[in-house]
């Protein structure tokens, strides 16, 4: 199809505006916006409370799932992302804010429907029942994991409610829904975030950015903080034998998820606007999609987090049985990752605004995996297997994960014109959000092939010479494909400058649009399948699922058999 150009800068007066004459350029009139002002109190409180669900939440997952249920490792693997699931719908939901406006508002009317959705899945997960815990206990309330023979031959020991590490996919698919919620409300904070940043003249666009997810930082901290604390009972892989258990912890999250629908409702300053008509949306929507050169970036968000996220299911059960991390440990660690991650947000909001996206992204990319190297495999080889040792990577890790956080917001304002803010940042963030759960799918299956299984926590127990050896090339692997992630990078605009330079000067083309369409729409089926599949009971020893095969499982075994599976996955889930 032949391609055609878009308009130049000349033509198309939405790409760039100027406040008054001789100030610096930005991308929208009206000045910059005051987002500490009184008025828009709830707009940070958003990404606080945001941070404080989507930390919270995954927070419990490794002393629930790994110490509690004992689910096998690509399940425990799995749990976290599919927690993290509805970020792959946040197009949709931006659609839902610029089309269907309440009461004249596309923002705070969704900000409250969804924390009120939260909240109340959120109180239904508190209360749902219990499993007696996997592993049997002792006198003084310690699992008993390991039996240890006349000649020092360590074994698994025999459990206590061996039901219970498949009992996971009942709690993750709750997590889930509850993550649906504020989900539908960040997205609506991002709309809002978007239009914000457009404001700002050039030498300062990326404040606004920072400021917020500094903001949502602060919250992660302190959700990390209460369920370090909270949730550090001995039967979540904790020391006390005082603390709260998992349901009152999903109960007390509850409460500032409440909260926010007042917040959200009286502190958000929104203007009405009238409501845009869902065919010329959808137009406009096509439009952007034609674009080269935001098709360049949306495929650079996908690739980059699809490759990136193919890594070895074995980190959960390495964390537990080899470096023998607490729950409490794992946290305060976790709380201190989240400061340095928020110093990372302020040294590039301070030093780096305009400095090279690709070449941050690669030396971080590099320096995370160099850092990374050296904790993991001494813990596998058993020179050096200590808590504090391995979490010391966790630490180090966030400061350049921030970077390369914050880069890639940057560009989602280059991206957006006047008016479809809530569309280039819903498409955008969806994309690079379905390249976790895919990614997850292929590493549940690649990581599957591994024998002696890396799902299977009695390999851990025994630790024999061989196994050491598959786990070690299974983080290998995940190097491998981390590395591999850094070829996607010529795809990005260098800057800001060359970003609007792109969406002056490159064309368009219908190709890209049904490119991107046929490409998400299969990867979100594929993941969606076997994440569910990996999470259902009845399903999760499938291969494709990640496990060892089931019994009944006929070799060479259909998609269409597996879709027909997942069909009821949800629906299984729900009626427990």
């Amino acid at each position: 199809m032949a391609e055609r150009k878009t308009k130049t800068a000349a033509e198309d007066t939405s790409l760039i505006t100027k406040d008054e004459p001789g100030e610096e350029e930005s991308l929208a009139s009206g000045g910059v916006v005051d987002i500490f002002h009184p008025s828009r109190a709830g707009y940070l409180a958003q990404y606080f409370a945001v941070g404080l669900m989507s930390s919270g939440m995954p927070a419990t997952i490794y002393g629930f799932f790994i110490g509690y249920l004992n689910v096998p490792a690509y399940v425990y693997a799995t749990a976290g992302v599919i927690t993290s699931i509805p970020w792959s719908f946040k197009f949709l939901f931006g659609m839902i804010n610029d089309c269907f406006p309440i009461f004249g508002r596309r923002r705070k009317p969704y900000m409250c429907i969804g924390w009120a959705f939260c909240c109340v899945m959120l109180v239904l997960l508190s209360m749902q029942t219990l499993p007696e815990p996997y592993w049997c206990r002792d006198e003084d309330g310690e699992y008993i994991t390991t039996v240890t023979s006349a000649d020092g031959k360590k074994t698994a020991a025999e459990p206590c409610n061996e039901e219970a590490s498949r009992q996971g996919g009942h709690f993750a698919f709750f997590m889930m829904l509850a993550s649906l919620g504020y989900v539908v409300a960040d997205v609506a904070a991002d709309g809002l975030t978007v239009e914000y940043a457009r404001r700002e003249p050039t030498s300062k666009r990326g404040r606004t950015q920072t400021t917020a997810y500094l903001t949502r930082t602060l919250g992660q901290i302190a959700a990390v903080a209460v369920v370090g604390i909270g949730m550090n009972r001995k039967e979540y892989n904790g020391s006390f034998d005082w603390g709260l258990t998992f349901s009152q912890v999903m109960l007390v999250l509850a409460v500032p998820a409440g909260l926010m629908v007042p917040v959200s409702w009286y502190g958000i300053e929104e203007t009405p606007k009238p409501a845009v008509g869902l065919k010329p949306y959808l137009k406009l929507c096509g439009k952007l999609l034609q674009r080269k050169a935001f098709f360049y970036v949306m495929l650079f968000q996908f690739l980059s987090n699809l490759i990136a996220s193919i890594t070895t299911t074995a980190g959960g059960l390495v964390k537990n049985y080899w470096a023998g991390v607490q729950n409490l440990q794992n946290q305060l660690f976790s709380l201190l990752g989240s400061a340095l991650f928020a110093l990372g947000l302020w040294l590039v909001n301070k030093y780096l605004l305009n400095y090279s996206w690709r070449a941050m992204l690669f030396s971080t990319t590099v320096l995370l995996n160099v850092m990374d190297m050296p904790f993991t495999f001494l813990t596998v080889y058993n020179i050096v297997r200590n808590q504090y040792f391995y979490l010391g990577e966790t630490v180090l890790y966030e400061v350049p994960s921030a970077a390369n956080f914050v880069v890639a917001t940057f560009i989602i304002v280059e991206m957006a014109d006047e008016g479809n803010e809530g569309m280039v940042y819903g498409l955008l963030t969806t994309t690079a959000n379905l390249g976790e759960p895919f990614g997850n799918a292929i590493s549940n299956q690649l990581f599957g092939l591994f024998r002696p299984a890396l799902s299977d926590s009695a390999n851990y127990i025994e630790d024999t010479g061989r196994f050491r050896q598959v786990v070690a090339l299974s983080f290998v692997v995940s190097y491998f494909f981390s590395f591999l992630s850094l070829l996607a990078l010529p795809l990005l605009p260098s800057q800001k400058a060359e970003a609007q330079r792109r969406k002056r000067d490159w064309s368009e083309n219908e190709g890209y649009m049904w490119f991107t369409i046929v490409l998400l729409s299969v990867c979100l089926a594929y993941s969606l399948t076997v994440n569910f599949l990996s999470l259902n009971e009845s399903t999760m020893c499938l291969t494709i699922a990640g496990g060892e095969g089931c019994e009944d499982e006929e070799p060479g075994a259909s998609l269409l058999q597996v879709a027909a599976a997942a069909s009821n996955v949800a629906a299984a889930a729900a009626g427990r």
